[in-house]
């Protein structure tokens, strides 16, 4: 692949975003000189995955696949890029069908193992589950957010193995999510409002703050009574 073929070069200050999670991506790149910081919201936060050095390539999932971007990325430092174009990297890509093959799968495989990472750092199960559907959800919207009437596939083994939970559980809350008519199971998981099940997400969380606090409280106590 020629120097023409990849493209243009693209100078990043640093603490500048080059995309952000759940853009759209049409483009891949190397890092000629500086450093890339690869973060993703887990939990609520934005949380560092990698920092990428000089030589190193990245964005490539997004072009093989169409999806979102699963993480953003950002200027460690001041950064210059080559910009690899989706046309003219998946003309390459084309021209042997074996290849094509194996990096499509290699590219799925580390969609699902980067989507079981992010939801292993949301500790509530309920709160894990609401983050999987309102993530699908977008991502059926082409990351432009859910509207009404969004629809996520209702396959019980495949958010079990993505959420780690055992499907009965996930009957379970999601029964709960219907009764509180924040979303409608058929053949789908259809979300009724994003308002709500926003605010059902967060409520989740901050019950969980609570009983943090009300466990630290009870040790607290415990220790003082056993003059500790």
């Amino acid at each position: 692949m020629s120097k023409e073929d990849i493209g243009q070069e693209r100078l990043l200050k640093s603490g500048e975003y080059l995309f952000r999670e759940k853009d759209r991506g049409n483009e891949m790149y190397l890092i000629k000189r500086g450093k890339i910081r690869i973060t993703k919201e887990m939990g609520g936060e934005e949380k560092p995955l990698a920092v990428l050095n000089e030589g190193a390539f990245f964005g490539e999932m997004a072009i093989i696949d169409n999806k979102p971007r699963s993480a953003s990325a950002i200027a460690e430092e001041d950064t210059e890029l080559i910009i690899v174009n989706k046309e003219a990297f998946l003309n390459k890509v084309n021209e042997n069908a074996f290849i094509k093959y194996v990096i499509v799968t290699l590219i799925q495989r580390l969609r699902e193992t980067n989507e079981m990472w992010m939801y292993q750092g949301i500790h509530n199960a309920k709160a894990r589950l609401i983050s999987y559907i309102r993530y699908k959800a977008e991502e059926n919207n082409k990351g432009s957010g859910i509207n009404i009437d969004s629809r996520v596939p209702l396959n019980y083994n495949l958010i079990s193995t993505a959420i780690v939970m055992e499907p009965s559980i996930i009957k379970d809350f999601l029964n709960e999510l219907e009764r509180e008519n924040i979303l409608t199971i058929k053949d789908t998981i259809i979300i009724n409002s994003l308002e709500k099940i926003k605010e059902y997400e967060d409520f989740v969380v901050t019950l969980e703050e609570f009983k943090k606090i009300e466990e630290y409280e009870d040790i607290v106590r415990l220790r003082e009574e056993l003059g500790q």
